[in-house]
């Protein structure tokens, strides 16, 4: 179980606590862990936040969020979400479009995708930072790496061989629910009555996850990449909603 966790830390962060033998099985049930890589993502989130709101405005605090994030991950999401923008929307053929996924140069569609992600990101975190909310800080990232489990747990990998081929082998009921167990207690802790936001997500990432094995013919690290991406943007525009329409208190 330690070694694991230490996989899915290394994989998910920059964070590097022990070097375990490598284990093909072990590797792929790190899947268990990945919403705990999202807690310790989030608690650097939460150091940014708590020491950056002393100094500077919320707009400079959301700003170095988004560093922070970025640092403390490796940018590996972002890069996959790139890659996924880059192929899903080139127009192109099935073929053409995994090689275009496959490709580490970066088109413009990536660009312009990560620009308007980005975007997004600074404006909700801008604003619940004014609001003075902490638990998102820790919710966010948790549920975007369940959404991941999610993803992998329930649809096809495309690739012979590829970083996510560990995980989609040996990510069976165990490891989603461990994930899945983690994430519930995190996602109670941190935003109490709010937490029901989350349930409205969980379909969105169902029908994206969908639409994108309908496209290509299965799941790829570059689309588990872009879903946690996509899930935080989603993440923080419904945990906006939930504080400012006032619907659970």
């Amino acid at each position: 179980m330690w070694s694991s966790f230490v996989f899915a830390l290394q994989f998910l962060t920059r964070i590097h606590i022990a070097d375990p033998e490598w284990d093909y099985r072990k590797c792929g049930e790190g899947s268990s862990f990945f919403p705990a890589a999202g807690l310790i993502i989030g608690v650097f989130l939460y150091l940014t936040a708590f020491l950056g709101l002393k100094l500077f405005t919320p707009l400079i605090v959301a700003a170095l969020l988004i560093l922070i994030g970025v640092v403390v991950s490796g940018g590996l999401h972002l890069d996959g979400f790139m890659d996924t923008i880059d192929g899903l929307f080139s127009g192109r053929s099935l073929e053409r479009k995994l090689e275009i996924m496959k490709d580490s140069r970066v088109g413009s569609f990536g660009v312009v995708g990560l620009a308007c992600l980005f975007l997004i990101k600074l404006g909700f975190m801008v604003e619940l930072l004014n609001l003075g909310k902490t638990g998102w800080l820790f919710a966010v990232p948790v549920f975007a790496r369940w959404c991941m489990v999610y993803s992998i747990r329930y649809f096809p990998y495309l690739r012979q061989a590829g970083l996510g081929n560990p995980y989609s082998d040996h990510t069976g009921k165990k490891e989603f629910l461990t994930a899945s167990v983690i994430t519930a207690v995190v996602l109670l802790g941190a935003m109490r009555t709010e937490v029901l936001v989350f349930l409205a997500l969980i379909p969105l990432n169902h029908f994206f996850a969908r639409w994108v094995n309908r496209t290509l013919g299965g799941l790829t690290g570059d689309i588990y990449g872009a879903t946690a991406e996509l899930m935080e943007a989603a993440g923080l525009m419904a945990v906006y909603l939930a504080y400012t329409t006032r619907v659970f208190y």
